[in-house]
C-alpha cells in the first residue's frame, strides 16, 4: 500500500492502482424517508451531497497493508460520500449475508439491519406477499455489513452504525454515510483468501465451540411429553442425538401465522412439568436442552408488567410504550441502552436459562427497533437502528461468560459489523420452505458464504427451512434434501417450521425416517474431521464452511460457483437445490477429489455429471487429505450397517 499525501489529501495505491483520491470525497445534508411494516423498510432520500472544503481526514493507523482514515465535517452536514476507484474486472464480495447474489459488482443496496422477507423474487409466493409489504427484495437481510472485498487486493470495513447505501452501478465505488463522521479501514491482500483472513484478525472473532455440537440436533415443541417420545424414538433408532431444541419452553402462543413462542422468559409449567429434572434427565444420556429467547416481552405477562413498571421498555413517540407487532400481537421491545434494562434482561438468561441447566438458546430478532421509537440515552434511533443487534449480541454472550460455563453456545440470525466479537454461531433465518432460489433451500448457500466474507466463522441453517403460507408445504423431496445439504455442514439442527401440524417431519413417514437415520448417521461420522477443521480454520482466520475461492484464489472458475462450497479444507459439497434430480453437474477445483460416495477419482478443474440420488448428494475429498481413509471407511461401515439405497 503507498500513501501520497498533497496538502489536505491523501491518495492512495493498492497493488500500484489508485484506489481513492480523498479530493473526491464528499458531504452534504440528505432528508429521508422510511417506511416500516414488520421489520421490512422502504428507504427513500433526497440529498444534496457537493461540499469538500471543510472535510477533516485523520490518518490513526498505518502498517505495511492497512490503513485508517477518521473522516469528520461540520455537525450540521449529515451525509458523508466516499468514493473509490472501480475496476472493470474486479469481483466484490462481502456486504454481511446475501442470500441471492455473492459478487455485488453493478448493485445498489442499503446496509440496514431488517427482515430479509418472504419471498424475495416473481413467483406466486412473493406476489402475494407483496400486497402484504413483506416480501423484501435481493438485498434485504437480518445481516448487512459495511465490509467489501475485492479482487483487485483491496478490502474496505466502514466502522459507522449510521446508514450507508452502497453503489457499485456507477464509474466510481461509492459509499453514502448518513451522518457526519466514519472510520474507515483499507485492508490490501494479494487475494481474498488473504483479505478474508484480515477481517477475522481485525475483529479478533475466535470462538469456542462444545463438543456436543457435531451430532443430531432435534426442535420439539408440545411439553415434555412429546420431547420424551421423540428422544425415545431417535435413540431406539441410532440416531446419534446430542441435543433437543423446544423453542417454546416458555408457553405457546397461537396466531394465524401459525405455533408460535410465548414470550415471557420462564418455563412453561403446565406443557414442561418438570423441566429441570427433565434437563438433568436428558444430560445424564449426553443429551443438552436448548432453549430460545428474543428481546420482546408479550403484552400482558408477568415480565412485560415488570419492564413496563421500570420503564424498560423502548418508547413511542407519544411516551407509553412502543407496542410493536412482530406477526399478530403486541409485544415490548426492550431498551438496551438503558443499562439496567440491560442488566435486568442479562439476569434473566441467567437465573431462568443458564440456572435452569439448558445448554444454549436461540436469540432470536434484534431488527424492529423503529426509527421514531424514543430511547432511554437520547440517541438517534436511526443511528441506533443497526447497533441494536450487535447490543443484542454482546448482552447474550455477557450472560454466557459471567455464567463460567463455555459449554454454552447461543445462535442469532441479526447482526452488524462486529456482531461477530460476540455472536459464536449464525443461522440463515427464515427460510420458504421451497425450491426458491430467492427464498427457499438455495438461498441459503449464498448466505454462508457471504456470510464467511465478512467475518462469520460458523453458520447453520434450519433444516427443512420454516416458513409455510398459503399453499406452500414441504414435501418429502424436498425435506430430504434439505437434510442432506446440513448433513454435509458443521451444524445439523431441524425446525418444526411455523406451521408444524401440516408440514413433512423427520419422522413423517418410513421412507423419511429411514433417510433421516441414514443422513444424521452420515453427519456423525464427519465428527473427527469437523473438530479438526474447526480448529485449524481459528487457526488460519477462515471460514469453515467457505467460498472455493478461498481454497482456490488462483482458479478463476471458482469465484462463480454460488451453489457449492468447501467445508473446511478437504471437502466440497454440491448439494441438490431443485427438484426430480437424479444427475448433477459439479465444478471441481484444482486438485486431485475422491468421490464420497463411489471413491471413483476425478482430477479437477473441469465440470463433471455425477449422479445424485436421494440419499447421496455429490461430495467429494480431496485426494490428499488426511482423512481420507477415515472418511471412506466410516462411509462403508454406515453402508453395511443401515444398507441404505
Amino acid at each position: 500500500m503507498k500513501i501520497i499525501q498533497q496538502d489536505k489529501n491523501y491518495k492512495v495505491y493498492i497493488n500500484d492502482l489508485e484506489l481513492f483520491n480523498t479530493q473526491e470525497f464528499r458531504y452534504g445534508i440528505g432528508h429521508h424517508k422510511i417506511k416500516e411494516n414488520h421489520a421490512h423498510f422502504k428507504i427513500k432520500e433526497k440529498s444534496d451531497i457537493n461540499l469538500k472544503d471543510n472535510l477533516e481526514i485523520k490518518i490513526e493507523n498505518t502498517t505495511e497493508n492497512l490503513l485508517t482514515m477518521n473522516l469528520k465535517v461540520p455537525k450540521e452536514f449529515n451525509r458523508l460520500l466516499i468514493c473509490l476507484n472501480s475496476f472493470d474486472s474486479e469481483q466484490i464480495f462481502g456486504g454481511g449475508e446475501q442470500y441471492n447474489h455473492l459478487n455485488l459488482k453493478g448493485k445498489k443496496f442499503p446496509i440496514w439491519v431488517q427482515e430479509q422477507g418472504v419471498g424475495r423474487g416473481w413467483d406466486p409466493i412473493s406476489l402475494l406477499t407483496k400486497l402484504k409489504g413483506t416480501s423484501g427484495s435481493w438485498f434485504t437481510t437480518y445481516f448487512p455489513s459495511p465490509i467489501f472485498l475485492s479482487t483487485m487486493g483491496y478490502a474496505i470495513i466502514i466502522e459507522t452504525y449510521s446508514p450507508i447505501i452502497v453503489d457499485f452501478k456507477k464509474k466510481k465505488s461509492v459509499f453514502e454515510i448518513w451522518d457526519n463522521n466514519a472510520k474507515i479501514i483499507i485492508i490490501e491482500g494479494k487475494d481474498i483468501q488473504e483479505l478474508t483472513k484480515h477481517i477475522r484478525i481485525y475483529f479478533n472473532s475466535k470462538h469456542h465451540l462444545p463438543d456436543w455440537i457435531y451430532g443430531t440436533i432435534i426442535a420439539s415443541q408440545g411439553g415434555t411429553e412429546a420431547l420424551s417420545k421423540k428422544v425415545d424414538l431417535l435413540t431406539q433408532n441410532e440416531v446419534p442425538l446430542s441435543a433437543v431444541w423446544s423453542q417454546d419452553w416458555s408457553g405457546t402462543n397461537r396466531t394465524s401465522f401459525g405455533r408460535q413462542v410465548y414470550w415471557n422468559w420462564e418455563y412453561d409449567k403446565i406443557s414442561y412439568k418438570n423441566l429441570p429434572n427433565k434437563i438433568q434427565e436428558l444430560n445424564n444420556k449426553g443429551i443438552k436442552f436448548l432453549s430460545y429467547i428474543n428481546p420482546f416481552l408479550i403484552e400482558g405477562s408477568r415480565l412485560y408488567k415488570i419492564a413496563k413498571e421500570n420503564d424498560y421498555f423502548v418508547k413511542h413517540p407519544n411516551g407509553d410504550v412502543y407496542n410493536i407487532y412482530v406477526t399478530t400481537f403486541p409485544a415490548g421491545l426492550i431498551d438496551l441502552t438503558n443499562k439496567d434494562a440491560y442488566n435486568w434482561y442479562k439476569n434473566i438468561i441467567k437465573t431462568n436459562m443458564i440456572a435452569l441447566g439448558t445448554s444454549g438458546w436461540m436469540a432470536d430478532f434484534g431488527e424492529y427497533l423503529p426509527v421514531d421509537a424514543i430511547l432511554f440515552s437520547g440517541e438517534d434511533p436511526i443511528k441506533y437502528h443497526n447497533q441494536y443487534p450487535v447490543e443484542w449480541a454482546k448482552l447474550n454472550y455477557e450472560a454466557i461468560k459471567e455464567s463460567g460455563n463455555d459449554d454454552i453456545i447461543f445462535f442469532m440470525r441479526s447482526g452488524y459489523l462486529d456482531s461477530v466479537s460476540y455472536c459464536p454461531v449464525y443461522w440463515a433465518g427464515d427460510q420458504n420452505v421451497n425450491w426458491s432460489k430467492s427464498d427457499g433451500i438455495a438461498s441459503v448457500i449464498p448466505a454462508a458464504l457471504s456470510s464467511g466474507f465478512s467475518g462469520v466463522d460458523f453458520f447453520h441453517w434450519d433444516t427443512g427451512g420454516y416458513t409455510s403460507l398459503f399453499w406452500m408445504k414441504r414435501t418429502p423431496e424436498l425435506f430430504m434434501r434439505w437434510v442432506e445439504l446440513s448433513a454435509f455442514s458443521l451444524i445439523m439442527r431441524t425446525h418444526e417450521g411455523n406451521r408444524p401440524e401440516t408440514n413433512i417431519q423427520f419422522n413423517s413417514n418410513e421412507e423419511i425416517f429411514k433417510h433421516f437415520i441414514w443422513m444424521s448417521n452420515v453427519h456423525y461420522s464427519l465428527k473427527n474431521y469437523l473438530k479438526y477443521s474447526v480448529q485449524t480454520s481459528l487457526e488460519e482466520n477462515l471460514p469453515i464452511t467457505r467460498h472455493l475461492c478461498l481454497n482456490y484464489p488462483e482458479d478463476k472458475e471458482s469465484y462463480h460457483q454460488k451453489y457449492q462450497f468447501m467445508l473446511g479444507s478437504d471437502i466440497l459439497v454440491s448439494p441438490v437445490i431443485s427438484k426430480n434430480t437424479e444427475e448433477k453437474t459439479v465444478y471441481l477445483p484444482p486438485d486431485n477429489w475422491i468421490h464420497l460416495w463411489s471413491t471413483k477419482k476425478y482430477s479437477g478443474q473441469q465440470y463433471i455429471k455425477v449422479k445424485a440420488p436421494i440419499g447421496f448428494i455429490p461430495v467429494f475429498i480431496r485426494e490428499n487429505s488426511t482423512f481420507l481413509e477415515e472418511l471412506l471407511n466410516n462411509t462403508e461401515q454406515l453402508n453395511k450397517k443401515f444398507q441404505y439405497t
